[in-house]
């Protein structure tokens, strides 16, 4: 057990390695694994992080490769995946249990060691080519982002749902400008790129779009023919703290998700901004927007257009203390100790 409070397990974060520890701009699994090692550590709990020697952290950082292998041919990835992986658990005698943010394939050398572990999927099991190893691993400790994530392989033994959680101290509040709109995130039709644009051109009312391109081509013939940097600007892959500056000053975020999402961190960027977020019906929207200070839940871009109106009185301290109560950091953080404690 930990040093720093009595019963309290020596935690080992198993995380991903393709960004930084916590990521520059793009990293949604690694910036989680880096707010749940910094708020575990705040609670007095021994923590070791199984990351690059590149991560910055609070928690104790063990490591294999100096460096994120995101610049790394993609062909050599899963084996430097894979060398971290068995590097990270031949190094876990000096914990009590494995917190997994890896996806499956670690669960697999989980009997090959003598040391308890849960495992965190992001959303990985809508991966259809892995399912053999879900059905095979079914019956391990599992724990869902959201209720939603758990339709992508509702046999898994899910221990609990954790909701993902954010430093709200890197936020500030909104400034009231109410410029325009904002969307945020991977730039593919699943994610409403596409809608966002819509119902910018249908109020008339600015969209500044800010994510990364993951398909140029899609990009390319559908989304950059609208950007007049007019009414339609995209900014690209921006930094968090200037991500943070520009949410500020919008009217809401659009978030019309066309895909069972299991979670987007960009809605908890919004609301810890007191931004508002217009999301669509459609996976964990409604459980992360759950409250109507929070933005509103719409079916379609016309109920958004009819709607918009309404964004202009959310109350943004409202809406930002209303996220805080479940999707802070400490929140999360608080939420895992008690699991770690029930599998210990």
């Amino acid at each position: 057990m930990g040093l720093g409070m009595p019963n309290y397990p020596k935690v080992g974060i198993l995380c991903p390695i393709e960004f930084n520890l916590p990521p520059d701009k793009y990293g949604p699994w690694e910036l989680v694994c880096y707010n749940l090692a910094e708020a575990l550590v705040q609670l007095g709990v021994d923590v070791t992080v199984y990351a690059t020697k590149k991560a910055q952290t609070v928690a104790r950082v063990e490591y294999i490769w100096d460096q994120p292998i995101e610049n790394m041919p993609y062909a050599n990835r899963s084996a430097l995946t894979t060398i971290h992986i068995i590097d990270a658990l031949k190094k876990a005698k000096s914990v009590d249990i494995i917190h997994n943010s890896l996806n499956i394939h670690p669960v697999l050398y989980a009997d090959l060691i003598d040391k308890p572990m849960i495992t965190t999927l992001h959303g990985a099991a809508c991966e259809q080519f892995n399912h053999d190893y879900y059905e095979y691993l079914k019956d391990r400790n599992f724990i869902s982002i959201s209720n939603t994530e758990r339709d992508f392989y509702p046999s898994l033994n899910y221990l609990d749902t954790v909701y993902n959680g954010v430093d709200f101290n890197q936020y500030g509040l909104k400034s009231g400008k109410n410029s325009y709109l904002f969307f945020s995130g991977r730039l593919v039709k699943e994610k409403g790129i596409l809608t966002a644009i819509e119902i910018s051109q249908k109020t008339n009312i600015p969209l500044i779009i800010a994510g990364v391109v993951t398909d140029q081509q899609f990009f390319d013939q559908f989304v950059l023919p609208h950007v007049d940097n007019k009414l339609i600007k995209c900014l690209g892959h921006l930094q968090a703290a200037k991500l943070y500056e520009l949410l500020r000053d919008a009217l809401a975020l659009v978030a019309l998700v066309e895909w069972n999402e299991p979670f987007g961190l960009s809605i908890l960027d919004a609301l810890a901004t007191g931004v508002p977020v217009i999301g669509s019906a459609m996976g964990s929207l409604p459980e992360l927007i759950y409250d109507q200070q929070m933005g509103m839940i719409v079916n379609n871009v016309d109920e958004a257009v009819a709607r918009m109106g309404e964004m202009y009185t959310k109350d943004p301290t409202v809406c930002r203390e209303g996220a805080r109560a479940k999707f802070s950091r400490e929140a999360m953080a608080q939420r895992y100790l008690e699991n770690y404690l029930k599998v210990v």
